[in-house]
């Protein structure tokens, strides 16, 4: 038996508020545009800094770590696509919008990462030459973990939260001890991840959430009157 349209459970994108999406909007930009600051600071002043010093004494350096290799490997270029994948299959039945929104978001945060961020920065780790700020390998394995987060099912959303948090740590550990980052370059890196997926999540389910509150004022309108009780 079909429950009646009241009954059945909202689904898609229809479910967004206004006042859910306007957080996860300002989250977002509050994120990006706190990395984008850091940017600017490390243009001026892009030797380490007393957190990048207490986070090379905590993670000393060790190139041959397995486990930190390991860890990288979860941002490399073929994690980012078939996690991308992944993404898209697991929410598109749920949330078109967002599963379409979470597959692109951490595609689009390497791109800020790789031609955009890394350029206009131009810091630099050591003598490689390698530009630096911000990481983006901590940015992939940041934003696959929160797009995971976001489109999981909310029976295993706990799990898979506890998991995403691993990996994102993990990564972050792992491009200090190595050496391939300063450590407030791994936070860079998560502040764009994080950010590009909750920004652009929020901003394709604005549309809906706007309309959100004139749909239920509507419903309202179309509901059918109760009977008034009549005295006998």
């Amino acid at each position: 038996m079909t429950p009646p349209p009241s009954r059945r459970p909202r689904r898609g994108p229809r479910t967004a508020t206004l006042a859910g999406t306007t957080l996860e909007l300002a989250a977002g930009a509050l994120l990006l545009g706190l990395a984008a600051l850091a940017g600017l600071v490390f243009v001026h002043r892009p030797w380490p800094n007393r957190l990048d010093a207490w986070g090379y004494r905590a993670l000393p350096f060790d190139p041959s770590s397995g486990w930190a290799h390991d860890f990288t490997h979860v941002g490399s270029r073929s994690a980012l696509v078939v996690g991308v994948l992944a993404v898209l299959v697991v929410g598109v039945r749920r949330d078109w919008v967002r599963a379409a929104a979470c597959a692109v978001a951490p595609v689009f945060a390497v791109l800020i990462v790789q031609d955009l961020a890394k350029p206009l920065v131009g810091r630099h780790l050591g003598l490689s030459g390698a530009s630096s700020y911000p990481s983006g390998t901590v940015a992939a394995v940041a934003a696959l973990a929160t797009a995971a987060v976001l489109v999981a099912p909310r029976v295993v959303r706990p799990v898979v939260a506890v998991a995403a948090l691993v990996a994102v740590a993990g990564t972050g550990a792992a491009v200090i001890v190595l050496r391939w980052h300063y450590p407030t370059d791994a936070l860079g890196g998560l502040g764009v991840g994080v950010g590009a997926v909750l920004a652009l999540d929020a901003l394709a389910h604005l549309p809906w959430a706007v309309a959100s509150p004139f749909r239920s004022t509507r419903a309202g309108a179309d509901a059918p009157a109760r009977p008034r009780p009549q005295l006998v």
